[in-house]
């Protein structure tokens, strides 16, 4: 009979996503349920369900024990602060660990402090690596588009606001890491919504659009209780939805009264969704893009369009093709 080793489950956080065993779950008696393969890899929204659920330990084969222990000894942290790594590993390390935070915040509806904590680390991870390779960018979102539409779109609005915020030149360190922090932030509300509504290929019914449209409120009481959030993430958070001309939500907001910073992630949003591949529609060019946002009159900022022509047409030559949708 094969025999098997438990594992503490806690481990499997912050380790790398793939794998060279197998781990199971113990059903009940000398029954397992196979969880994580070689193929697959560490799925860290089920890793997250389970530890939620109240599971304390995975298995592993017996056999497997010395590839598991040296498995271990490696974490997406230590992967990404190696300068001797290729710039390539250091950024699906960072990923790896994007996508474990992200997995906590979307199982458990809520943004610790330590959640908001490696939120920051993540954006200024991010930052520093767009600082010293430009040309991360691109990589950045070949690698992430594999995967949950919510997680890339997070990543890729953080980046993109990141970028554009920099290009205008109006705001210290400190605002860019909450502009940054905001962007990474900013549809965590959907995380409430039904599935349905999140992954739908078709347009909304009136009551639907009512749903969609409580996100930016929902995301908002998330991050009521994280005290290491502040205040102007929660402005970009509940604002990403607001427009210029008033036509946005939740409040019609106009003109000045939108949070600055908030108008940029709601550029950053659009441009983002408009790139990717939706099951209605195939991903847009950064031009075509481009050229539908100027023609939206009063959604959007047009000192804000023009920087992103400046920034992004030379930047991004082909759309990225995630599956899901924005809204």
């Amino acid at each position: 009979m094969e025999r098997f080793i438990a594992v503490e489950i806690q481990k499997f956080r912050g380790t790398m996503r793939d794998l060279t065993f197998d781990v199971f779950l113990k059903v009940s008696g000398d029954h397992y349920a196979h969880v994580f393969s070689r193929s697959t890899g560490v799925d860290y929204q089920r890793l997250e369900k389970y530890i939620f659920r109240g599971v304390k330990e995975l298995y592993i084969r017996e056999n497997d024990y010395e590839i598991y222990k040296n498995y271990s000894k490696v974490t997406a942290a230590t992967v990404f602060t190696d300068p001797a790594l290729t710039q390539e590993k250091r950024v699906s390390a960072l990923l790896n660990m994007t996508e474990q935070n992200l997995a906590e915040i979307f199982t458990r509806f809520s943004v610790d402090e330590q959640a908001a904590q490696q939120s920051r680390t993540l954006v200024q991870g991010y930052v520093g690596l767009m600082s010293s390779e430009p040309q991360t960018l691109a990589m950045i979102l070949k690698l992430v588009s594999y995967g949950n539409y919510l997680y890339y779109h997070a990543v890729a609005v953080s980046v993109f606001s990141l970028l554009l915020a920099r290009a205008l030149g109006q705001f210290d360190s400190k605002l860019l890491e909450i502009i940054g922090m905001g962007g990474f932030l900013h549809d965590i509300g959907r995380t409430q919504l039904p599935q349905e509504i999140n992954e739908s290929a078709r347009s909304f019914t009136p009551e639907e659009w009512k749903i969609m449209r409580s996100h930016p409120k929902l995301g908002l009481d998330m991050l009521q209780d994280a005290k290491k959030i502040p205040d102007e993430v929660r402005y970009i958070v509940y604002q990403h939805h607001e427009q210029p001309g008033g036509g946005g939500y939740p409040n019609a907001l106009r003109g000045p009264v939108i949070y600055p910073p908030a108008r940029i992630v709601s550029i950053c949003d659009s441009f983002s969704a408009l790139i990717s591949a939706r099951p209605f529609r195939k991903a847009y060019s950064v031009d075509e893009a481009l050229k539908i946002m100027q023609g939206e009159s009063g959604k959007f900022d047009k000192i804000l369009i023009q920087t992103m022509r400046t920034v992004f047409a030379h930047r991004l030559s082909e759309p990225v093709t995630p599956t899901g949708q924005a809204a």
